[in-house]
């Protein structure tokens, strides 16, 4: 789109799509802003839609609190309450709970992050604390990429007027191929297992013992979180249930084939 409009202060850097180019991609524009001595850079993706004022009001984040380290903030669904799509309604609902519109700002704790697509960066500080995107996973950059932040005891915060909207999916095949996709490499984001034999194995045997309480404790924060913007949301308890139940199963799926290949 910008290339046929001829937006030349546009630059274009990106290496030809493969398995884990989003992180990959990241990092080549995390290398860039080194190079080009740039403060800060903003994280967007292609099917968000910015809202009033975005960038103006990240960095009036930072000139606020110079001491930040990463700064994000409300990611609106684009599901339409009054001609309203089911999947679009779920997916928007199961993927932006870090990043309720709120009016309230504040800065994010454990076990919440910022997703990268609407999330800056001071990026010397990022380099200088060796924090960069996780080049072997697919998806769950940005989860990966706040494990690294937590460990480094930095500062990330959620402005209630950085506000982006997103485009969610809409029809069953793709809102399930996502969780599904989701659920498949929490095994790597969120166990963070090694190349040890020993305790893939051990992880395969225990899973089973552990797996009503991922699902109950999934289902929990992400509902905690909804219900404190509107009660009734209680209503989607059986169904974040079944679905984080599939996406625990995905998670076992993979440390089986992972294990075995």
């Amino acid at each position: 789109f910008f290339k046929k409009k001829k937006k030349r202060s546009i630059k274009f850097i990106n290496k030809p799509k493969k398995k884990f180019s989003i992180s990959i991609n990241r990092n080549i524009a995390l290398k860039y802003a080194k190079k080009k001595n740039f403060e800060l850079i903003l994280f967007l993706d292609s099917d968000i839609i910015p809202q009033k004022k975005l960038i103006e009001n990240h960095l009036k984040a930072y000139n606020k609190n110079p001491y930040l380290f990463a700064v994000g903030g409300p990611v609106i669904p684009s599901a339409n309450l009054k001609k309203i799509n089911l999947w679009e309604f779920l997916d928007g609902r199961l993927s932006w709970f870090t990043s309720i519109d709120q009016n309230s700002s504040h800065y994010v704790n454990w076990p919440y992050h910022l997703p990268t697509c609407n999330l800056s960066l001071q990026v010397k500080k990022l380099f200088k604390k060796k924090i960069k995107f996780n080049e072997n996973i697919e998806t769950g950059e940005d989860a990966d990429l706040f494990a690294q932040i937590r460990k480094k005891g930095l500062n990330a915060y959620f402005d209630k007027n950085c506000k982006v909207k997103h485009i969610d999916r809409i029809n069953f095949l793709s809102f399930t191929k996502h969780h599904l996709q989701w659920g498949r490499h929490q095994y790597y984001n969120l166990f963070k297992l090694k190349k040890n034999k020993i305790f893939e194995f051990l992880f395969i045997i225990l899973y089973p013992f552990l797996y009503p309480a991922l699902v109950i404790s999934q289902t929990f924060f992400v509902l905690r979180k909804w219900c404190s913007k509107n009660f009734l949301y209680i209503f989607l308890l059986p169904i974040f249930i079944l679905v984080f139940s599939l996406k625990s199963l995905a998670t076992y799926y993979e440390s089986y084939y992972n294990f075995f290949k």
